[in-house]
């Protein structure tokens, strides 16, 4: 009745330096700890337990209020329940036990999206296409990807009846699947990108990407291997140990890769490489985008600081937060952010101040993606190696600056409407070798395309259908070749086809290839080394 009567009278006019509600609430609030608080919530429960009109079920609304208590503090602080310890494990490693296969929702039914090569699915020959239609017996239809997705996995070695349906086949056929571990590689592609430029994709920092990379680098110098590109586009990151591992692998060792700042100075560390390098003196590209975050940063970041590599791309995510992970009761996990971490110029690249963030959102009542952002007004200037100037608060900016690159409304429609996978599925089922693209091929999808357009974002868009499949053949043909190497040579034949295409790419190998531009690029402006000899001199 009290809290009733206060928020009435905020509604009332107040004398000039008169506290609203609100601010008298945040007052209340900071006068109680963290203690009294669980005292409350224990309380809170045990009313709910005796008094409450139904019954509730206390697993699934305490975690519920675990999860919103820790939405409060930062996107990567988590919690675990028992039922969770797979995909903490799968995040962590890059293994679990299944068929070896990701699938998709289409209509009211899950089907293979994209086997993994040499997994049970692939040596099961299940194709892209294929929809789920019984596990054991047990009818999927109408069930969502997590609820197939739990019914795939299982211990290893364990083997279950699939029943699917093969688009363009009569009947249902049914194979017998065994289950094993999966790891899902850290790098699923390298090779040539021409005589002597390499070229290594990496996806993720679990606890096996620096052993990936480095065989893959083995295998590249057996080669002319005179520069490499090393691809971090949408990496999440992973693992710090394996982002000092791999920076380790370009320069010297005993170098400074990443430092990490703790609530307390005893719980700071410093992480140096610690063997020494295998290729010291090679011409290096990396390319990052804006969903590149977390070690992925390190890395790039590490490279940059120590003038080792050139960045092309976009500005990186900006996560400059440590996780750290602590078993709690009843194999629950709880997964929170530990530090902030500084690469070897000193400079923290983390790009939101969650805690402003949070305050912010207390202030205006909504939440804004800018919310909490670090404005490039407040950041700080550091300096690489060589005197280059660069900048805390905000990811790692590149070297280059480019653009992503993108395609058309039409295009995208197209692979949202699953037009494009539909149709590589048929051209995969009618063929045993992959097809080249023929023209009366390509006819053959646009009429289909334009004959079925009812019903579809396709109808409702202001284009003339026709003339855009024509005008953009050479853009949906790329996507519909992606599409078969996919089906034809697993991941590795997509990365591959795509390279093809990639702008980004092609420009990182011009620049490995101009010794001049490399140089000028890792090297600090005139005026810049003039000035430190000035500073100097003056101290």
């Amino acid at each position: 009745m009290l809290w009733c009567i206060l928020t009435m009278l905020t509604c009332l006019p107040v004398q000039v330096g008169a506290q609203s509600a609100t601010e008298k609430k945040k007052k209340s609030d900071a006068r109680l700890d963290a203690q009294q608080y669980l005292e409350i919530l224990g309380t809170t429960i045990r009313t709910l337990q005796t008094a409450y009109v139904d019954s509730v079920d206390w697993s699934r609304v305490l975690t519920a209020g675990i999860d919103a208590m820790l939405e409060e503090l930062d996107p990567y602080t988590q919690f675990y329940t028992e039922d969770d310890q797979q995909e903490f494990k799968t995040m962590t490693t890059g293994e679990y036990a299944g068929i070896g296969a990701i699938i998709m929702q289409l209509n009211d039914t899950v089907c293979i999206s994209e086997p993994y090569d040499k997994m049970p699915a692939a040596l099961a020959n299940l194709l892209p296409g294929d929809r789920i239609l019984a596990i054991d017996g047990e009818n999927m239809i109408g069930k969502g990807t997590s609820y197939v997705s739990e019914h795939l996995r299982g211990q290893p070695n364990t083997s279950f009846t699939l029943k699917l349906q093969r688009p363009g086949e009569p009947e249902p056929r049914e194979v017998e699947i065994t289950r094993k571990k999966i790891v899902i590689d850290a790098v699923p592609y390298y090779g040539w990108l021409n005589d002597s430029i390499g070229y290594i994709q990496l996806n993720n920092f679990t606890d096996k990407a620096a052993l990936d990379v480095q065989t893959a680098l083995v295998e590249l110098r057996k080669g002319n291997l005179k520069g490499l590109v090393f691809d971090l586009r949408s990496n999440p990151g992973g693992l710090v140990d394996e982002a000092v591992k791999l920076v380790g692998m370009f320069v010297p060792k005993g170098s400074a890769v990443v430092e990490t700042k703790a609530k307390t100075a005893d719980n700071n560390t410093t992480y140096r490489t610690n063997t020494p390098p295998i290729e010291p003196d090679l011409k290096l590209a990396v390319l990052i985008d804006r969903s590149s975050a977390s070690a992925s940063e390190i890395l790039s970041g590490a490279l940059q600081d120590y003038d080792r590599a050139v960045i092309l791309g976009e500005r990186s995510y900006g996560k400059g937060l440590v996780q750290s992970s602590r078993p709690l009761p009843y194999n629950t996990i709880l997964k929170f952010t530990s530090a902030k971490y500084y690469i070897p110029s000193g400079r923290c690249i983390q790009a939101i101040d969650y805690q402003a963030k949070r305050m912010a959102r207390w202030e205006a009542g909504q939440d804004t993606p800018d919310l909490g952002r670090i404005p490039d007004s407040l950041t700080h200037v550091f300096h690489t190696a060589a005197g280059r100037e660069v900048r805390d608060g905000g990811g790692i900016k590149p070297d280059v600056e480019r653009k992503p690159q993108t395609i058309s409304n039409l295009t995208y429609y197209l692979q949202r409407e699953n037009r494009i996978f539909h149709f590589a599925n048929r051209l995969r089922f009618e063929n045993g070798t992959m097809p080249t693209l023929t023209d009366s091929m390509y006819a053959d999808f646009c009429r289909e395309v334009v004959s079925t357009r009812r019903d579809t974002v396709l109808k409702v868009m202001k284009i003339n259908l026709e003339h855009d499949l024509d005008s953009l053949k050479s853009e949906v043909i790329d996507q519909i070749n992606q599409e078969l190497a996919l089906r034809y040579y697993f991941r590795r034949g997509l990365i591959q086809k795509s390279l093809e295409g990639d702008t980004l790419v092609k420009e990182a190998t011009e620049l490995l290839a101009d010794d001049k531009r490399y140089t000028e690029l890792l090297s600090a402006p005139k005026v810049a080394k003039e000035t430190k000899k000035k500073s100097k001199k003056q101290k």
